[in-house]
């Protein structure tokens, strides 16, 4: 079932890239959580830093008032410090990237530990996982998912325990789909409020970042395995994609899926070597679901 795919190498060398997206002309956005900056591919550019966020974002989606919101984690990891820290909110970025605010970093009063992906629901308002701090030998930090509505509210509306939730993303019957990068769990959540087990991958097949296709399908980065993973919306395996190196996070423009890489270490040996990151993109035979959109009020 496990199928080699060809995958164009578009940039090298970066931060721990994440979160790409596509801007209205025609740039793939993403984040470095390293460098605590904001970028954009571009063909006959490379790669344009848009703004400077400080801490470590690890997601970004392009609003529907242009401007750029950004899950800022906050998080130091490993042995890796941030050069510039910052608090665990939600920010955004104004098209021109001079403004970078904070939008929330509570919901309800409670502070966030390290937001980590998000995407826009069909009300409006955006969806984010709050996966806390990466300690898979010790799960002890709370996860969650938040909402967002456009005049800036936010509000927990899932606790999810100690998973690491992960990526997430919006179908089109409104269903949030979220992944559990510890227990290998894709979730559900229904507009009803009825909480599902869509499907659970194989231990070594860490699920990292999420992107629905226009059948409904679950394209899945596979952190450790070097996959994409595709489910039905049932759950149901049609195939894996060994694109190599380590994907982090997907977005679909048109039939292409553009991958963020983590990259793998310089030295095999130290697990705090420095990763050179990349942003790739593979041609599927299907597009992506179109995209949703939405703004704050703040």
């Amino acid at each position: 079932m496990t199928a080699p795919a060809e995958v164009e190498v578009l940039v090298e060398g970066l931060g721990h890239p994440e979160g790409p997206d596509l801007l209205e002309d025609g740039g793939i956005l993403f984040v470095e959580a390293d460098s605590g900056r904001v970028c954009v591919w571009y063909p006959e550019r490379a790669v344009v830093t848009l703004a400077a966020t400080g801490g470590a974002p690890y997601g970004s989606t392009l609003g529907s008032d242009g401007w750029i919101y950004v899950t800022q984690s906050g998080a130091n990891y490993g042995g890796y410090r941030l050069p510039r820290p910052a608090a665990p909110s939600i920010q955004r970025i104004s098209p021109d990237g001079a403004v970078v605010q904070t939008v929330c970093s509570a919901s309800d009063g409670e502070p966030y530990f390290a937001p980590n992906d998000l995407c826009w629901g069909p009300n409006g308002r955006l969806y984010f996982t709050d996966s806390g701090l990466w300690q898979p030998d010790d799960p002890t930090q709370p996860s969650a998912i938040h909402a967002v509505g456009p005049d800036g509210r936010a509000q927990k509306i899932l606790d999810v325990g100690a998973v690491f939730a992960n990526g997430i993303a919006c179908e089109a019957d409104g269903s949030i789909v979220w992944l559990e990068s510890y227990t290998g769990v894709i979730g559900r959540l229904r507009p009803d409020g009825q909480r599902e087990t869509v499907a659970r991958l194989p231990r070594g097949e860490t699920p990292e970042g999420i992107a629905i296709d226009s059948h409904g399908n679950l394209w899945i980065t596979t952190f450790e395995a070097g996959l994409v993973t595709v489910l039905s919306p049932d759950g149901r395996t049609l195939k894996k994609l060994d694109i190599g190196g380590v994907p982090v996070n997907c977005a679909f423009v048109g039939n292409w899926l553009y991958i963020t890489d983590f990259g793998s270490p310089v030295d095999p040996s130290d697990e705090n070597s420095l990763r050179p990151g990349r942003l790739v993109r593979m041609r599927v035979d299907v597009e992506g679901m179109p995209a949703r959109r939405g703004f704050m009020m703040l």
